[in-house]
């Protein structure tokens, strides 16, 4: 009896100092990292960090520099408007503002941060007679010029896609002046000259109204019925702001530029 209990005893204590060292290996106890993997994990982890540093600082460094880019747009535009639509209107032009420089000053009486440049539509225009007028001294402010923009596209109906653009001094902003022509035989229709989507009901337009034009004394023309236009040319939910979107304009919104501009703008980089 007392030579089986030994033997129990003595297999019991071999069994228990192995499974005491299986659960140290098993928690990392019983032996260290190895020193190499431990270097190895410690400058990977040590290049990650400074690679995720430098992405920041370049994200931020464009982040900034993108927001003072905004700003001075902004200015830019301001000065655009306060400064061509009293021109041509003391030219006796007979225009409106239409698409986004519109839509901006229906929302807020400002210009948005994100537009480029400045939209109005000429009625009826004699593109040649226009650039003249607008090219003869005193007509338009100091420094500023007048050339055609556009890609002669044809349109049909005798429509091309060439127009006149208003460049601020240095060309450093500047207003397009599209072309708007009432189709003939009654048709309650004016053609727009930018592209074949941007044709507008006449009954929309005409007669002419007015919308207040930001800190001027002067409102600007504007579409008879601004809502009505703004609705046909973004929808019911003209109102929201849209970072690059052309509304029901498919030719514009659907350009590669703008499809960039879209995938920025989600990563919190607007132009």
């Amino acid at each position: 009896m007392r030579g089986n209990i030994a033997r129990w005893w003595g297999w019991l204590r071999g069994n228990g100092s192995r499974g005491r060292a299986g659960d140290a290996a098993a928690t990392g106890t019983a032996s260290a990292v190895p020193p190499a993997a431990a270097t190895a994990t410690g400058t990977a982890v040590a290049a990650l960090v400074r690679g995720a540093g430098a992405v920041g600082l370049v994200y931020g460094g464009l982040w900034l520099l993108l927001a003072g880019y905004r700003a001075v747009k902004v200015l830019l535009l301001r000065r655009a408007l306060r400064e061509i639509v009293p021109a041509l209107q003391q030219a006796g032009v007979t225009f409106w503002l239409d698409f986004g420089t519109l839509m901006s000053l229906a929302r807020a009486n400002d210009v948005y941060e994100s537009d480029n440049d400045v939209d109005l539509v000429v009625l009826n225009p004699d593109f040649g007679r226009l650039k003249e007028q607008l090219s003869r001294p005193g007509v338009l402010p100091k420094g500023y010029t007048v050339e055609w923009a556009g890609k002669s596209r044809p349109l049909g109906g005798g429509l091309t896609q060439d127009w006149l653009r208003v460049y601020l001094p240095g060309k450093i902003m500047w207003a397009d002046l599209f072309g708007g022509y009432e189709a003939p035989d009654g048709q309650d229709l004016i053609r727009i000259n930018k592209n074949s989507h941007c044709d507008v009901p006449r009954h929309l337009v005409l007669p002419l109204g007015t919308i207040p034009l930001l800190d001027c004394a002067a409102p600007a023309p504007a579409p008879r019925d601004v809502v009505g236009v703004l609705e046909h040319r973004y929808g019911p939910d003209w109102r929201q702001v849209k970072y690059a979107s052309k509304g029901r304009d498919a030719i514009e919104h659907n350009k590669p530029y703008l499809r960039a501009l879209r995938a920025l703008g989600r990563l919190g980089l607007r132009v």
